[in-house]
């Protein structure tokens, strides 16, 4: 399993579309920066009238939705681009066992998701508060409320990333497995607050994915910090095992 995970490392750093998602991941960090010093900026020239109702662009932190969605970008094409080009023919003689394959680029995804996403959550979160300093932008006004919920949404980031590999393996195309996490990411959290009554709306709209990492964090209380992790787990896990289903009874 070692050389698998050895492999499937090098696979990954020998796509340039990785480097490129890391790049823009990182550069998120400069972005946020930019548009915490923009806020500041209109903070400091605002009335005390136009205070009362600040809006702006935040404390920047907002642009971690960008990098959740090129880490998401990077889980599915660990997987689609070897049938894209008709290398996964290869892997699968290198690799006869399949599950073994499928897990290998799962640890891969994993750790760099996980390294990455934390990595430029925090860097993003103490870089836009040192620009803003005291000024009352953005909901993370102190280490103790805004820390949790950035190393939440790192977390996060590492579980879409293993759901996109999972949904990538199964559905073996870039641009279904693109619409489908779209869906599952934006349209699906929104639909029992449209069609079900309370409370189970907002109970049946807790349970997906991007409305976990504030529940995890203590900032929405649906959820318990254990619930919001189990049902992490549980989105990995069946995404994981419908890929490993797939990949076990399909041809390449």
């Amino acid at each position: 399993m070692i050389d698998v995970i050895a492999s499937e490392t090098l696979k990954a750093r020998s796509i340039r579309s990785t480097r490129t998602l890391l790049a823009c991941s990182g550069a998120a960090v400069l972005v946020g920066s930019l548009m915490a010093l923009i806020s500041a900026g209109a903070w400091d020239s605002a009335t005390p009238d136009e205070r009362s109702h600040f809006g702006g662009l935040g404390d920047g932190t907002s642009i971690l939705t960008v990098v959740q969605l090129c880490l998401m970008t990077f889980g599915i094409l660990t997987a689609t681009s070897e049938y894209s080009t008709g290398m996964i023919r290869t892997s699968l003689v290198a690799v006869p066992v399949r599950r073994q394959l499928l897990l290998g680029k799962a640890a891969v995804v994993a750790a760099t998701s996980l390294l990455a996403g934390e990595a430029v959550a925090v860097a993003t979160f103490f870089v836009s508060r040192l620009v803003i300093g005291d000024r009352p932008i953005g909901s993370l006004t102190t280490v103790d409320t805004g820390l949790p919920v950035v190393l939440a949404e790192g977390l996060l980031m590492m579980v879409i990333a293993l759901i996109a590999l999972g949904l990538a393996t199964m559905i073996r195309s870039t641009a279904g497995t693109l619409v489908t996490m779209a869906v599952l990411l934006f349209a699906l959290p929104m639909a029992p607050r449209m069609l079900i009554p309370a409370p189970w709306s907002e109970r049946i709209a807790a349970v997906m994915p991007s409305e976990l990492a504030s529940q995890l964090a203590g900032t929405e209380s649906t959820l318990s910090a254990v619930g919001a992790l189990f049902a992490m787990a549980v989105w990995v896990t069946a995404s994981i095992g419908a890929g490993l289903a797939a990949i076990g009874r399909r041809d390449a």
